[in-house]
């Protein structure tokens, strides 16, 4: 959509043109809040920081007693692809004249926002008008397909503007459903959470809240790659707009650059099943042990239909078989530890030992012992990761 349609919405009523009306016709698809990008000794690439092709809004915060600071920024801006500034005049209520001649000279427009409209609503509003507005269904499809690795260019662009924080350039994801106490992230409690979490300034622009089959996926953000995970702003986010997660089990991922926020996504709906079966409160992707080398290729399905195959004797037999299937998973569990899985089991080692010569010859008799064992292994943990193992009965 062009500039000049796209200031014609009734949430822009408050912008008024200064300089560059050369550049209306520049197509708009995105909205970013620019500031601290161009502070003082910050250098990155548009690819870094811009999607391209945005009206980009700002206090100016970064030029903060330091105009020198403005040209080069607005230059850079028009290099990297912004279709326009448009600033709030907290810190200048004028702009410098070169900024004013080199945004006429490029068609590069310029807008001061006389009114008090909030940085999100204009947000909003152009996503909406472009486009790349989702609805509540759409954006909770969009994520299924993400974890089946389905996902089109376009639906992961829309996805990105409508979910991800406006601030930070990397994103950690922490993905939570209630760890037994019903009803604190049903679909009515999740709007509340939302909407609180919403007006709260202080973690609005760093932290989106998105509901997500039985809980929330909390997206939180950051500058720079390094330092400690995000949980402490997971819990601070909670606690600000009610959130009980003292009651919930949480997968939180890695920490990624903006452009990978699909894969923080995956990394957490595997990190909150390895929390299930580990009987975890929270767990972190990087902590999951072997899960986390099955997690990257549960998306594709071949590994969990190979799973099922290896198993489908047992599950075929379902009736006269449970023992079997529940005495695989805790054998299994057990790290293949016959005393240990008999005590799981509340029987003698003795009849582990029978039970999984029973399985062995059930599913994979041409296999030695030991290949089994590994077959054995691969099959039920991915299984239980996938879910169907985790309750046989």
């Amino acid at each position: 959509m062009k500039l000049k349609e796209i200031i014609k919405l009734p949430e822009l009523s408050g912008f008024r043109l200064i300089s560059g009306s050369g550049g209306l016709d520049k197509e708009v698809n995105a909205t970013e809040i620019v500031d601290f990008e161009f502070a003082d000794g910050i250098e990155f690439t548009r690819e870094e920081m811009f999607y391209g092709n945005s009206l980009g809004i700002t206090s100016l915060m970064f030029a903060r007693n330091k105009p020198e600071l403005l040209l080069d920024a607005v230059i850079r801006m028009d290099e990297m692809g912004i279709a326009c500034l448009c600033y709030k005049p907290i810190f200048y209520k004028e702009l410098p004249r070169e900024v004013i001649e080199y945004s006429e000279e490029h068609d590069f427009p310029i807008f001061v926002i006389t009114d008090d409209a909030f940085f999100e609503d204009i947000v909003l509003a152009v996503k909406k008008e472009a486009g790349l507005d989702m609805t509540e269904t759409e954006i909770e499809e969009a994520f299924e397909r993400i974890l089946k690795g389905q996902i089109s260019e376009n639906e992961m662009e829309r996805l990105r503007h409508m979910v991800l924080p406006a601030d930070g350039k990397y994103v950690q994801a922490a993905l939570f459903e209630s760890g037994g106490e019903p009803g604190l992230y049903d679909r009515d409690h999740m709007v509340r959470y939302i909407r609180r979490l919403s007006l709260e300034p202080k973690y609005s622009e760093r932290v989106s809240l998105t509901r997500f089959r039985k809980g929330g996926l909390m997206l939180m953000t950051r500058e720079s790659a390094d330092g400690p995970d995000l949980d402490v702003l997971m819990k601070d986010a909670a606690i600000a707009c009610g959130i009980p997660l003292e009651k919930a089990v949480i997968g939180l991922s890695e920490v990624l650059d903006k452009r990978d926020f699909t894969e923080v996504v995956y990394e957490a709906f595997w990190t909150l099943q390895a929390a299930k079966i580990n009987g975890e409160d929270l767990e972190k992707y990087r902590d999951m042990g072997v899960y986390r080398l099955l997690a990257p290729e549960m998306g594709s399905g071949k590994l969990i239909r190979s799973a099922k195959d290896f198993l489908r004797p047992l599950v075929e037999e379902a009736d006269e078989t449970s023992d079997l299937l529940e005495t695989a998973r805790e054998y299994v569990v057990s790290n293949c530890d016959l005393n240990e899985a008999a005590g799981r089991l509340y029987c003698h080692k003795n009849t582990v030992r029978y039970r999984v010569r029973k399985i062995h010859e059930m599913t994979a008799s041409q296999l030695s012992e030991e290949d089994f064992r590994e077959s054995l292994v691969l099959a039920v943990r991915v299984l239980l990761l996938e879910g169907s193992l985790r309750n046989i009965h």
